[in-house]
C-alpha cells in the first residue's frame, strides 16, 4: 500500500544530468494517458540523473539525522494539462537505482520512482569524472572530460548548445499517474541563486537500460552542490491527452 511521504529536506552534493533524444514514437507507450511527451522536431527526451545526496530527512529534523546515498534515475520530459487549463511540466520516472536499502524500500512504498538496488560509485578530480553503476539489469558507466569544451552532437534539433541547455534544463517536479484523470506531483524547491550548472563533455558512456532503445546523447551538465526541498506530493486533476 502506498503512503504519501512527508516533505523532505536534503542536499545534492554531486550531480550529473545526461539528456538523450529519442524518436517520440519510441517512448510514447511508456506514459500513462494523463501525460504527454515534451518534443522538439519529433524527438522526445530522456533525462538520466546520477547524483549523491546527503542529510535526507523529513523537514523539521536536524541534518545529522539524515541519510546519505547515491541515486540514478531514468526520467522522461513530460507535460500534463490541468482541469483548469494550465500546463504542468516535469519529469516522469521510468526507473531508479540506489545504493541504500532503506531508501529503496521506503521509496517504493511512498513514490512511483521504481527503485532497484545497485552499487554506485563516482570518482572525480579537476580534469575528469567517472561513474560506475553495478546492477543485474541496468549496468552503466560514464566518463566526463572537463578539459574538453562541450558541443552539440550530430543530428541535434537545436541550433546551439545554449539553446539545447535552455530547453532541456531540469524541470523541478516529478509527475506520475494517479488514476485515469489525475496526476501526482512532487515539486522541488531550491534557492534559484544557488542553482548553478554548466554543460560538460562526455568522453564515453554506456547505459544498459537504454541499450535497446534508439537514443543519442544530446547534452550533459553538472550541477554544483545545492540544498533541496522535496515537497509532499499532491494530487492534481488533469485532462487526459488526446493521443
Amino acid at each position: 500500500m502506498k503512503f504519501r511521504a512527508p516533505t523532505i529536506r536534503g542536499r545534492i552534493d554531486r550531480c550529473w544530468l545526461f539528456v538523450f533524444r529519442t524518436p517520440a514514437s519510441a517512448v510514447a507507450g511508456l506514459l500513462p494517458p494523463t501525460l504527454d511527451l515534451v518534443t522538439v522536431d519529433g524527438f522526445a527526451f530522456w533525462n538520466v540523473v546520477t547524483c549523491e545526496l546527503s542529510a535526507m530527512r523529513p523537514a523539521g529534523l536536524p541534518g545529522w539525522l539524515g541519510l546519505s546515498y547515491r541515486h540514478v534515475a531514468y526520467r522522461l520530459h513530460v507535460t500534463a494539462r490541468t482541469a483548469a487549463g494550465s500546463m504542468i511540466e516535469g519529469l516522469h520516472f521510468i526507473r531508479s537505482d540506489c545504493d541504500r536499502r532503506l531508501v529503496e524500500v521506503v521509496g517504493n512504498l511512498a513514490t512511483d520512482f521504481r527503485f532497484h538496488p545497485a552499487r554506485i560509485r563516482f570518482m572525480e578530480n579537476a580534469a575528469a569524472v567517472s561513474g560506475e553503476i553495478e546492477s543485474p539489469d541496468a549496468r552503466a558507466h560514464f566518463r566526463i572530460d572537463r578539459t574538453v569544451p562541450p558541443s552539440l552532437t550530430a543530428g541535434s534539433p537545436f541550433s546551439t548548445l545554449a539553446a539545447a541547455a535552455r530547453a532541456l534544463e531540469y524541470r523541478p517536479a516529478a509527475i506520475s499517474a494517479a488514476g485515469p484523470a489525475a496526476v501526482e506531483i512532487v515539486r522541488v524547491r531550491r534557492d534559484a541563486a544557488t542553482w548553478k550548472w554548466r554543460p560538460v563533455h562526455v568522453a564515453e558512456s554506456r547505459w544498459q537500460f537504454l541499450d535497446h532503445r534508439p537514443v543519442q546523447l544530446e547534452l550533459c551538465y553538472e550541477v554544483a552542490p545545492v540544498e533541496y526541498i522535496w515537497e509532499r506530493s499532491r494530487i492534481e486533476p488533469v485532462v487526459p491527452c488526446a493521443s
